[in-house]
């Protein structure tokens, strides 16, 4: 037997090694090489055959001994394990004509059997929807699986026992009969569940104390320290945990975990004023329940999650769509502010923007407000922070403040914005169970202080003051999504003005360029318009052939500054045209290019090569347009050639369609070609040609607005070829 009193902390205390069992049912062990090394004291006790248990019995012997009914696999058994213990293999048995249960698990390279009785009844196994349908019924689960449990087992106090993060925990459910005292609401230390019975929780699910009285069964065979019971159901209870249960005037507890994303949330709790035995079946059966409710919790978790985001993902879209059309960033919140107490269950809120405070709802006046932003400047460096206790700045000292739930968002350095929610000081009346206070004993004999459990456990009150309900972590989670929310929007509207600054720019640009070109390019034109009128004005008696020369010359010049005015236009729109992407079979209409611009141009002996002309994914207005600009000039500036050579052909390449448009017209230099593209550009050997310049930059803008890409090849006096290719959309 070990020696408990060793050591000076529960936390200490080795309750997985001490080498003894309860006296409601018995334990063998084996080797890895399934030969017995240990056994209860109590083997003989269940009726286990007098040649079934010695050491270096055969595992194999050892069950053929029991006369069980259906065969046992134990290479299926013992290899396919975990470490868990969902995969302990249980079989009914019968010693003596009574009926028992046969546990078999493999743990910590050993085998181990556990053997106890059958003792509850089958008719509780036959209610399992009767159980669900009272948790699905219930508004309250845990509630209602204090009353399942109480079904199952007939414990006399039944306690659903939630861990607090602190460590302590509290009773938030209970059933109770006999006229027991009820416990609902009342707290619990930490120290009361130490750290490697909470460890322990989380391997075994189930764990019954029938008796506290009994005496503890020893092992033999084995030294306490080289076993492990960590994983067995009937290890004996730590003296210090069996005097915390005389204590409480308990005679028999039991406890099922409540895990929760593999950690564990709390327990099922039950006690028994007299001694009362739970057997495996009662247990498995309540650890079912357990986990029915846990996953109905979950599910409703998930529906109280999704709502939330729902009603969160809807404030962000206002906030933005809000700021892009645009509000400033005071009225967006303004606005918002009912819908944001709401969501974050918060008395008050307070924003700053532009360097002005606003107020909505119940939160500090504007001379706290400047102090508590002094002190938040001086000592958050974070853009997010939240607290439950804050105490407010005064006089250099901490004092009590009404609104010690705090949680704010500052963005002062990069939007000149920042806002607190405040929470309003709720003071709680906790109930313990006793004074949470840890006992220690001296011992003489050792020289130490070793634990002891609470004595009482009489109600023991304690107000809570100066804190408020504490940020959930959804909560926390929006205010990080909120501050990402407000920066993005309003981030998208500084871009969206430093676009539109950037496009003013470029149009006032575009229009000094214009009113720069324009009124150099028609002097020309007007002066001789000028000229000639002032002629016809101030002479008399002009033939009419002067007349009709000088009619045909303003025509020209009319003609001519209507042309440039005219590309100007198109210019300016080819930028801004809006589309949706269609077929568009170009072969259609580029003969009638080619026909139309050999007129113009004068052009007699054109030889046209025309090759495929493939459909194009795009707009045919401006594939129109971007088609007559390049054919056009490669027509014009190969009008001086003896035999005026232009083509065209397309293929397909992957993603795109590639067409080529080629003269053996002037051509340009390696140096020409990087500027052809600007606006009003005009090449050196281009002047003897009309032209503005603007025709290029149209077909440069159309091919940006197609997605498509140009490209040009060039000799001079050789000819120019041009290669253009259009994306291909899929449907």
């Amino acid at each position: 037997m070990m020696d408990y009193n060793h050591f000076s902390n529960c936390d200490q205390e080795p309750i997985h090694l001490c080498g003894q069992i309860q006296h409601f049912g018995c334990l063998i062990l084996f080797d890895e090489a399934y030969n017995c090394i240990g056994w209860s004291e109590n083997w003989t006790e269940t009726g286990l055959p007098k040649q079934s248990v010695f050491l270096g019995q055969s595992l194999t012997k050892f069950i053929d001994c029991l006369d069980i009914q259906h065969a046992i696999d134990l290479d299926q058994i013992l290899h396919d394990y975990s470490g868990s213990f969902k995969h302990r293999y249980v079989a009914d048995i019968y010693l003596e004509q009574i009926p028992y249960y046969l546990s078999i698990y493999p743990f910590d390279n050993k085998i181990y059997i556990e053997i106890e009785q059958h003792r509850s009844q089958s008719h509780q196994f036959k209610n399992t929807f009767f159980y669900a349908k009272h948790i699905n019924d219930s508004e309250d689960i845990w509630k209602a699986l204090a009353e399942n449990i109480f079904t199952v087992t007939g414990y006399d106090r039944v306690m659903i026992y939630k861990l607090s993060e602190n460590g302590d925990g509290q009773v938030i459910a209970e059933h109770v009969v006999g006229g027991l005292e009820p416990l609902l609401g009342y707290r619990y230390p930490e120290f009361d569940i130490p750290q490697q019975a909470r460890q322990l929780y989380t391997r075994i699910f189930a764990r019954v104390t029938p008796d506290i009285d009994a005496p503890p069964i020893p092992i033999w065979g084995l030294e306490p320290e080289k076993l492990d019971l960590s994983m067995t159901g009937i290890r004996a209870m730590s003296p210090i945990h069996l005097q915390y249960l005389r204590n409480a005037q308990v005679k028999a507890s039991g406890s099922f975990s409540i895990i929760i994303n593999g950690k564990l949330w709390g327990l099922v709790a039950c006690q028994n004023r007299l001694p009362k035995y739970i057997d495996l079946a009662q247990r498995h059966l309540s650890i079912f329940i357990v986990q029915y409710a846990v996953n109905s919790f979950l599910a409703n978790k998930h529906i109280e999650e999704n709502n939330f985001k729902l009603k969160t993902k809807s404030i962000a879209f206002e906030i933005r769509q809000n700021l892009f059309t645009k509000k400033d960033l005071y009225r967006v919140i303004s606005a918002l502010s009912t819908n944001l107490m709401e969501i974050f269950r918060t008395d008050g809120i307070a924003f700053k923007y532009l360097d002005k405070w606003h107020i909505v709802g119940d939160a500090p006046k504007k001379d706290m407000l400047l102090k508590l932003d002094s002190h938040f400047s001086k000592t958050i460096t974070d853009q997010l922070f939240w607290q439950s206790d804050f105490k407010g700045p005064q006089g250099g000292h901490e004092t009590v403040f009404p609104f010690p739930g705090i949680a704010g968002i500052d963005l002062e350095n990069r939007l000149d914005f920042k806002i607190f929610f405040f929470r309003k000081e709720v003071k709680i009346e906790e109930t313990w169970a006793g004074e949470p206070e840890k006992q220690l004993i001296y011992d003489p004999t050792k020289t130490i202080n070793f634990p002891s459990p609470r004595t009482s456990f009489n109600a023991w009150k304690k107000i809570v003051e100066g804190t408020a309900p504490k940020w959930k972590e959804r909560e926390i989670n929006f205010l990080k999504s909120l501050s990402i929310t407000i920066q993005e929007a309003c981030l998208k509207k500084i871009i969206e003005i430093q676009s539109l600054n950037e496009k003013l720019i470029e149009i006032n640009n575009i229009l000094e360029t214009f009113s720069y070109t324009l009124s150099h390019d028609l002097k020309n034109p007007l002066a001789a318009l000028q000229m000639t009128a002032q002629m016809i004005r101030d002479r008399s008696g002009l033939s009419q052939e002067f007349l009709g020369k000088a009619g045909r010359n303003m025509m020209e010049a009319i003609q001519l500054m209507n042309s440039m005015l005219d590309k100007t236009v198109d210019f300016a729109r080819s930028k801004s045209y809006e589309f949706e992407y269609e077929t568009v079979y170009p072969e259609r209409f580029i003969e009638n290019i080619i026909d139309d611009c050999s007129v113009r141009f004068n052009v007699q002996n054109l030889q046209f090569e025309k090759g495929r002309i493939l459909p194009i994914d795009g707009e045919k207005t401006l594939i129109y347009q971007l088609f007559l600009n390049l054919l056009g000039n490669a027509i014009k500036y190969s009008s001086n050639k003896t035999t005026p050579i232009i083509g065209i052909n397309s293929q397909i390449e992957e993603g795109y369609v590639l067409y080529k448009i080629w003269d053996n017209g002037i051509g340009m230099s390696v140096e020409e070609t990087e500027r052809i593209f600007e606006i009003f550009h005009r090449l050196p050997n281009a002047m003897q040609f009309d032209g503005s310049g603007v025709g290029l930059s149209i077909v440069k803008r159309i091919t940006d607005r197609l997605n498509a890409k140009i490209s040009v090849d060039s000799k001079p006096n050789q000819g120019t070829i041009f290669e253009i290719k259009f994306p291909i959309i899929e449907n």
